[in-house]
């Protein structure tokens, strides 16, 4: 896999973030911060992609650039 670009969609409720993700849908991540909603991302993504044998691909998702608006962020798709 290349490095690919994905678009997150970000709200901030009650103290803590949530998102998801534009190309995969049904992934769905919360995180007290954007770090740990990074973290949360990138497992709910590679759980997505993941292989029916269960073979989970080694992704890691970018830090993640918050966009003025404040509810898209983006993101890079890296296979490590």
């Amino acid at each position: 896999m290349t490095e690919r670009q994905i678009h997150v969609r970000v709200e901030r409720e009650d103290g803590a973030f949530w998102a998801t993700v534009d190309e995969y849908p049904g992934v769905f991540a919360t995180g007290d911060d954007l770090e740990e909603l990074r973290v949360v991302l990138e497992e709910g993504i590679c759980l997505m992609v993941a292989e029916p044998e269960g073979a989970v691909p080694d992704l890691r998702v970018s830090t993640l650039k918050v966009e003025p608006a404040g509810s898209l962020a983006s993101a890079t798709l890296i296979a490590a």
